[in-house]
C-alpha cells in the first residue's frame, strides 16, 4: 500500500464543512476484514496491538474462558472473543475480534462535544485524538458497538486507532504483521478492491 494522506473530512463538535473528496487529494476508502473461517484464535492481533501501541493491561483472572482480558478497557484497544459452542456432539469455539469498527458514520463523533477529540480520515479511519479529550464519556454513549473505554488514570477515552501511524505511511497495520504460518485471516484494504467476491459468498 501507498503513502497516503490524512485528509480530514469530520472533527467532533465542529460544524464547518470540509471540502467534497473529489476536491482534494482523496484516498480509497479501506476497511479491515477478518475472515474467522481461517482465524486458529492464536491472539497474534491482540499481542501485537498491544506492543505496538506501548500500552500493557493488567493480567486478569482466569473465569472459566480462555477470554483475557475479559474486555476492552483504555489498554486493551483488540481483544478476541471464544464462545464455546456444542455442535454435532463436539465443542467447537466460535471466534470474533473486539475492536473499533471505524464506523462510515460513527456514532461516537457525532456524540463528542469536545472540538477535535475525535477526527475521520478520508480513507476511512476514526481517531481519538487524547490530547484533546475532555472525559465526559459522550463517545461511549454514541457508540452503538461499546467500544471506546475511559482511562480513569488520565480521564480519556481510548479505542483502536486502526494503525493510523503505519497506514499513513504504507506499511501494514500491527494487527497483520504478526499472524503465524502465513495465515491471512486479517487483511486491510480498499472496501471495494474485493466487495463482488465476498458478495457471491
Amino acid at each position: 500500500m501507498a503513502y497516503q494522506s490524512q485528509d480530514i473530512i469530520r472533527r467532533s463538535a465542529t460544524n464547518g464543512l470540509t471540502p467534497a473528496p473529489q476536491a482534494r487529494d482523496f484516498q480509497e476508502e479501506v476497511a479491515k476484514l477478518i475472515d474467522v473461517t481461517t482465524c486458529i484464535g492464536c491472539k497474534a492481533c491482540q499481542v501485537a496491538c498491544s506492543e505496538w501501541n506501548d500500552i500493557r493491561d493488567t493480567v486478569g483472572n482466569n473465569i472459566g474462558v480462555y477470554d483475557n482480558p475479559n474486555d476492552l478497557s483504555a489498554k486493551s484497544w483488540t481483544v478476541m472473543r471464544f464462545s464455546e459452542v456444542e455442535q454435532n456432539d463436539k465443542l467447537e469455539w466460535l471466534i470474533r475480534k473486539d475492536g473499533c469498527m471505524h464506523c462510515s458514520d460513527p456514532g461516537c463523533l457525532k456524540a463528542c462535544p469536545a472540538e477535535g477529540a475525535i477526527i475521520q480520515y478520508a480513507n476511512g479511519i476514526v481517531d481519538f485524538q487524547s490530547e484533546q479529550c475532555i472525559g465526559c464519556g459522550y463517545c461511549i454513549a454514541g457508540c452503538p458497538f461499546d467500544i471506546p473505554r475511559l482511562n480513569p488514570e488520565d480521564n480519556r477515552v481510548y479505542k483502536c486507532t486502526l494503525c493510523v501511524d503505519r497506514v499513513v505511511v504504507g506499511a501494514r497495520t500491527s494487527l497483520r504483521e504478526d499472524l503465524p504460518n502465513g495465515r491471512d485471516s486479517l487483511r486491510y484494504e480498499r472496501v471495494d478492491e474485493n466487495a463482488g467476491e465476498r458478495a457471491r459468498c
